[in-house]
């Protein structure tokens, strides 16, 4: 049995962005849309109280954006 000669490997490699190729990126998509999506909420519980978060993100919420919105009666205004 001869033994062949090969001048390079016969295998192709994998498309790589920084070290993560195709096939793990949709091995952890699941987990870091779970990760992702956990860090979005902490974010919104802790700038609920935020008046510039409020203004921006908070009031604009269609059915829950009047929650935020603080109307003082005239009777209680300093005017």
């Amino acid at each position: 049995m001869a033994t062949q000669y090969f001048s390079k490997l016969p295998f192709k490699s994998a498309i790589r962005f920084g070290g993560v190729t195709l096939k793990n990126a949709f091995n952890y998509a699941p987990t870091l849309a779970i990760w992702g999506g956990a860090s979005l909420a902490a974010v919104f519980v802790f700038t609920e109280n935020w008046p510039i978060f409020q203004d921006a993100i908070f009031k604009k919420i269609p059915v829950y954006g009047s929650h935020w919105v603080k109307e003082i009666p005239p009777e209680d205004s300093p005017q």
